[in-house]
This record gives structure tokens, sequence and C-alpha cells, in this order.
């Protein structure tokens, strides 16, 4: 007779199966995740795991052990933090998602499958990578065998990771539901755990360091055991894999007395909808100050859209990509070079400026709804929405982004008067452009038709996106490329950064014009037909 734990656990993949095949988005997303990330760690695109292999196999066994081990505890730590975050998120979600089984069968059934299914889920998309590694590391080391304690004991660590974090999750949801917390003070907090993540990913040596002296560091035995001459132990490893079983077993028992803690406590009942602070505001002071400086329809237009996004900031939460790029970009400076510290300023700037036009002004029909037939019927001409859209971003956004790219130019040391005054000019064009580029790729644009946010948010259309984010990248190439040339080992000269800063200058301000009146044309003849 089948475990009805099996059974939660099969019916929900497949539940998920359906939902990822029917959507191409998340096809795609369960495809090119993995597939991106595995062609960086194999090394199929610039240095990875096949280098660390013919390293090995020159004789590079130590440091390259001792890179592997590094990675292995840094890897268990993210590991860690991913499990947490997708727990928190989903898999301790309110009953709703099982609550079909909840009445068919018990609560310690839907508990196991609940948390097997989220495993199974997460260790689909990101497994692929360390499988890659592991293949690619046997290969460069001419040493199959190798691939085989890399590949299992990769597996068992995301297995791990998976399961011992449920009950974390579980306890954070059941904290959250007892404090009643807002929506966007659960959204705030998961932001800061992505941030913590990344904040490990870039620090991941130092991390990998700090715990190579813990019994923590066991997990890189588990994984060296085939290497040859890696100098594992096998009775370390015994001891990781013995220990983790337990830890695996305790949490699944954990994981049920938390889940029923969280869907059957009453106050997990309790309507979160309600947000606090919704009473209707009389005062203006916002809006009067701007009215100051733009007319009354505008700055009323650019008041309601921040309000908006005060009361629903995961509007916001699709500037991620555009931050993940910054992040990476970042990332591989830090540890692949050849950019030199100087590289950073313009990277802020460009990044910044990426994730700013990815708000709401990359959604104009989305975020606005039924309200925009009333709202261009009702005396706002399309000029005024366009440039309140335009002014929400360029008013918080320019300030910042020039302050962050000329303080981090000045923080690593960049001596030209000359290139600080380019990157400067670069991150105020860019911050011009952006939202104007997207303006007028986002009015051809439904919104997407599917929210991993929620009914209540209108995210952008993924083709909108990928538009943006080209004319972005070809707006800032010139600026980008002469900076960058400023930045490596034998710098050019400092008006050839001029020259390239100038260029993106010039582009960034035909293609803002453009933007503007292309999308002010195309509200003109807006119909909701």
């Amino acid at each position: 007779m089948t475990s009805p734990a099996v059974v939660v656990t099969r019916t929900a993949l497949r539940q998920t199966y359906r939902r990822v095949r029917e959507s191409k988005r998340m096809t795609a997303f369960f495809l090119l995740i993995p597939g991106f990330f595995a062609l960086q760690v194999s090394g199929l695109v610039g240095p990875g795991a096949y280098d660390l292999g013919r390293r090995f196999a020159a004789g590079e066994v130590a440091p390259v052990v001792a890179r592997v081990r590094g990675t292995v505890l840094s890897g268990v730590v993210l590991l860690a933090l991913m499990g947490t975050l997708g727990a928190a998120g989903g898999n301790s979600e309110f009953k709703d998602r099982y609550v079909t089984f909840l009445t068919a069968t018990s609560t310690r059934a839907v508990a196991v499958g609940s948390v097997a299914r989220q495993t199974a889920v997460w260790t689909a998309l990101f497994w692929p990578v360390a499988l890659a590694g592991a293949v690619a590391f046997a290969v460069g080391a001419e040493a199959p065998v190798a691939a085989v304690s890399l590949v299992a004991g990769s597996l068992w660590l995301f297995v791990v990771a998976g399961v011992a974090t449920a009950p974390i999750g579980f306890g954070a949801r059941w904290l959250l539901d007892g404090y009643g917390l807002s929506k966007n003070a659960r959204f705030g907090l998961g932001v800061g755990m992505l941030g913590l993540f990344y904040l490990v990913l870039f620090t991941r040596r130092t991390v990998g360091a700090a715990l190579g002296a813990t019994p923590l560091s066991w997990a890189g035995d588990l994984l060296l055991l085939t290497v040859r001459d890696a100098g594992a132990s096998p009775a370390r490893a015994g001891g990781f894999l013995l220990a983790t079983v337990g830890l695996v077993l305790g949490s699944l028992a954990a994981s049920v007395r938390l889940a029923e803690a969280v869907w059957y406590d009453d106050r997990a009942l309790g309507d979160d909808d309600e947000e606090a602070g919704d009473d209707p505001a009389t005062a203006t002071p916002v809006r009067d100050v701007l009215a100051s400086v733009v007319p009354r329809p505008t700055a009323a237009l650019v008041e309601t859209t921040w309000r908006r996004t005060k009361r629903t900031p995961k509007t916001l939460w699709y500037v991620y990509p555009a931050v993940f790029v910054g992040l990476v970009m970042a990332e591989q400076l830090v540890y692949s070079g050849p950019f030199d510290a100087a590289m950073y300023a313009p990277v802020v700037a460009f990044t910044g400026a990426l994730a700013a036009g990815s708000g709401f002004t990359l959604n104009p029909l989305g975020t606005e709804g039924d309200a925009l037939p009333a709202l261009l019927t009702a005396g706002v001409s399309s000029e005024t929405f366009v440039r309140a859209k335009a002014y929400a971003v360029v008013l918080p956004v320019m300030p910042l982004l020039v302050g962050a790219a000329l303080g981090t130019a000045i923080g690593v040391g960049v001596s030209s008067p000359l290139v600080v005054a380019a990157i400067g000019v670069f991150a105020v064009a860019l911050a011009v452009v952006a939202p104007l580029c997207s303006l007028a790729l986002g009015v051809h644009y439904p919104p997407g038709d599917e929210g991993l946010l929620g009914e209540d948010v209108q995210i952008p259309n993924k083709s909108a996106s990928a538009a943006y984010t080209l004319g972005m990248v070809t707006v800032g190439a010139p600026g980008l490329g002469a900076l960058g040339a400023y930045a490596r080992p034998s710098p050019v000269d400092p008006a050839t950064v001029a020259v390239g800063v100038g260029a993106t200058a010039i582009l960034a301000a035909l293609v803002a014009w453009g933007g503007y009146r292309h999308a002010v044309a195309k509200l003109d003849a807006y119909s909701v037909e």
C-alpha cells in the first residue's frame, strides 16, 4: 500500500510539472537558469570546474583541493539560505495549497509531502549546476571515478538543505503570523534574506575559510571521497553522512509539529489582507512640494504612483533581474577581472538605471489597469501621464544613482577629475533615458498574464523586459566601454573616456526624446478594444 505522504508528494509534483509545462515563461525559467549557471560553473564559458580538474591532473593537488573544499563549505551555507527562503516563502504557506490533501489524509502526510515537493523542485532547478561542475572536474582531471562522490555527494547536500530548512520556514511563518506583520514588512524581511544570500555569495571564499575548522568541513570529505590523492577521510565522510541522516529525520519530525501550529493555529486564520494605515490621507504635503516645480496634475499622478508603490512594494520586485545583472558583473570583477575597481562606478550607474526603468514605467498599462481609460478621458493628457511616470522614477533615482556612482568612483580612488565628471554624466544620462525608454516599450506590451507575486500585482511583459534591457545596453555601451578601457591596467586617455561617455549622453538624449514622443503618441491612440 502506497504511503499517503508519497501520494501527496507525487500529486503535488505532477501539479507543479503541469504548471511548468503549460507556461512558456516557467518552462524557460526551469531550463535557462540551470543552463546559464551550468555553463559558467563547468568551465565551458570562462574558468570553471574543468580548469580546476586540469590543474589537479597537472599536479596542483593541494591548492585545488583547498579550493574545492572552500567551495563546498560556502555552497552549504548558500543552500541553507536558499532553502530557508524557499521554505518561508512557499513551503510553509497557509494551507490553501494543501487544503484538499488535509481533508483527505493526515497532517503528517501533507507536511512531509510538502517538504518533499519543495526539496524536489529546487533540487531539480539548481542541482544540475553542481552535476555539470562535478562532471567537468572529472573530465578535466581525467579521472572518471572522481565524479562518483562529487555527483552523489552534491545531490545529498541539496536534499539535506531542502529538508533541514523546512522547519525553519514553518517556524518563520508561525512567528510572522503571531506578530501580525504586514505584507510589506514580510516582503522587507524577504529582501533582507536575499541580501544576506548575495553577501555570502560574494564573500564565499572568506566564508569557506572561516568554516574550514568546523565539522561542517566534513562535507568536503564526502564530496572528495572518490577523488584520488585528494586526502579525503572516509571516517569524516561517514560521520557527516550519518549526522545529516539524523538531521533529515529530525527536521521532518519538526516540520510536522510546526506545520500543525501554522496550519491550525487561530492566528493563521486571520485575514492578513487587512493592512494597517489604509486610512485615506487628507493632507498632501508631497504633492504640494511637487506642484511647486511641476504642474499640479503631474504632481498628483507622481504622488499616486509613489503611494501605490508604498502600499504594494512587491510591484518593484521585477527590478530584481536588473539588480542581479549588476551583482553578477560586480562578482565577476571581484573574482575574475581583469578590470580594476574603477569599473565599479559605471557598473553601479548602469545597473541602477536598468533597475529603475524596470519598475512601474515598464508596465504603464498594467499598473493603471481599468483606471487608465477614465484617466485619459478625464482631462489628463497623454503628455501629463508620460511625464508623471518619468518624474516618478527620475526624481528619487537620479540623486541616488549619481551620488552612488560618484561616491563609488571617489571611494575606489579614481583620481582624474575628468573621469569622475564623465561618470557623473554617464549616470545622469542613464537615469533620464531609463524610464522614457521603458515607457516607449511598455505601451506596446500588455502586462504579463501570470503573476508569481499574486493577483494584486500586474507584472511587466517579459518581451518588454528583454527589449528594454537590449535598448539600455545599446545606449550605455559607448560609455561603459570607454570607462572599462580606462579601468584596465593600461588605461586609455581620459579624453577618450569623455568621447565615449559623450556618445552615450547624446544617444540617451535622442532615445529619451524619441521614447517620450512615441509613448505620448501611443497613448493618444490608446483604445481598450
